[in-house]
């Protein structure tokens, strides 16, 4: 029956389209099941209706970055809410490749400096960026973690909530948005078993700006990528301006602050 086939696809951890929406169940069974029963089947289900969120699209400055490794950007989610179902860890440290959105979860018991320190050197042991971009919080700016910047040669740099870290808030909406359904679907609040899985589902799973898996990404497909996420310069460039000369114009101000960079 098509609900079983469908329930396999949506349940298993190891899948892209587990505990997704109805473009990644589409992509998973082809074109074994019609798009309207794949609909009708998934708001069937509570733990997808329950968490079916509005899509929001606000516009903002492209980060534009020439590759992968080159800017990574990193934030830290509180978990502190669900820490006595997952042995005490308190928080998830989220790293993400703005190139390629490939994400990193590092569960974390505390955001001490030691904590943070371990989280990035576990990170780095399989991929390294030459930049490292966070929001202000102070565990970012602890001694340990800047001088094992530093040491590693990672330039890090904050900037304001108003621009901050804005591709990793695709790992606040995707993966949790998962873990959320994965909850309901099991009457559970316990992720710290299942986080990996969970975020090979995501790594493994189309991204609309790439057109790709994060996971998919390599050397040899960057030219590719770099097209799907910016598109043609040539075509950028025979744009309108927005604005002519003596137009009068409204600045908004926003400040690119506390930028450290190793020193040579």
């Amino acid at each position: 029956m098509a609900e079983n086939f469908l329930e396999k696809f949506y349940k298993n951890l190891e899948e892209s389209s587990s505990f997704g929406g109805l473009n990644a169940m589409r992509r998973a069974v082809g074109n074994n099941v019609k798009t309207k029963v794949i609909k009708k089947w998934l708001e069937s289900k509570d733990s997808y209706t329950l968490h079916k969120s509005a899509r929001r699209n606000f516009k903002r400055n492209r980060v534009i970055v020439g590759g992968i490794d080159e800017q990574f950007q990193a934030d830290l989610l509180d978990m502190q809410y669900l820490n006595k179902f997952n042995s005490g860890y308190k928080y998830l440290l989220a790293c993400i490749d703005v190139f390629s959105k490939f994400a990193w979860p590092i569960p974390l018991k505390d955001k001490t400096g030691q904590s943070i320190l371990t989280g990035f050197k576990k990170m780095f042991k399989e991929q390294k960026p030459q930049l490292l971009q966070t929001d202000k919080g102070t565990e970012f700016k602890n001694r340990l973690v800047q001088n094992y910047l530093k040491k590693m040669n990672v330039h890090f740099f904050t900037t304001n909530n108003e621009t901050k870290a804005s591709v990793v808030e695709r790992f606040h909406r995707t993966p949790m948005s998962k873990m959320t359904r994965y909850f309901t679907e099991y009457n559970t609040r316990k992720y710290i078993d299942v986080i990996a899985k969970l975020i090979f589902s995501y790594n493994h799973t189309r991204h609309s700006s790439i057109k790709m898996e994060p996971s998919s990404v390599n050397i040899d497909n960057q030219a590719e990528v770099w097209h799907n996420l910016y598109g043609d310069n040539s075509k950028q460039k025979s744009e309108k301006p927005s604005f002519k000369v003596d137009d009068t114009v409204r600045i908004s101000k926003w400040t690119y602050s506390n930028v450290h960079y190793a020193t040579h």
